[in-house]
């Protein structure tokens, strides 16, 4: 859980580091190990702001070898966090909005740092040993089959057609 401390804050800019792990409804497959967030968290009387980064190493599978790898992932994040507003004057119109009650000393922000990091993993996962490198570099079998005239197209050439 990722837990950011919110009593006891003056008016002004503070610098916050929050780390944990993503647990209960929160976890998933890709994001096992700690998660920091780290960022300037800006107090306005009832309203905190929250810029920064969180970054934590997410467990791929390459999409080439089918091997299992991790990547560092990082995320910019920002939160606006509201202490002490009426649930009748509440919108939803921002998605990184949280509100808490005045007396609420930590606010969970675990979800939309998950939500931000999860956006955040590329969708071609390819291995660092493998980036860069041509399909017939890794598997030069695919080239020899090419070279003896076993093209997938041979196939089609034989077929009558009825």
């Amino acid at each position: 859980m990722l837990l950011l401390d919110t009593q006891n804050l003056t008016n002004g800019k503070h610098f916050v580091e929050v780390s944990g792990k993503a647990d209960g409804d929160q976890s998933n497959k890709y994001f096992e190990d700690t998660i920091l967030v780290e960022g300037l968290l800006r107090v306005y009387n009832n309203r905190l702001i929250l810029k920064g980064t969180a970054k934590s190493s997410a467990k791929l599978i390459c999409d080439i070898s089918l091997e299992e790898f991790k990547e560092e992932i990082t995320a910019e994040i920002n939160i606006t966090i509201f202490k002490g507003i009426k649930a009748e004057s509440r919108t939803e119109t921002d998605e990184n909005t949280l509100y808490i009650a005045e007396e609420e000393k930590k606010v969970d922000i675990t979800e939309i740092v998950m939500q931000e990091l999860l956006v955040n993993i590329p969708m071609k996962k390819v291995a660092p040993k493998y980036r860069g490198k041509d399909i017939d570099d890794i598997y030069p079998q695919i080239k020899q089959n090419e070279k003896k005239g076993q093209s997938p197209f041979d196939i089609l050439k034989n077929l009558k057609n009825n």
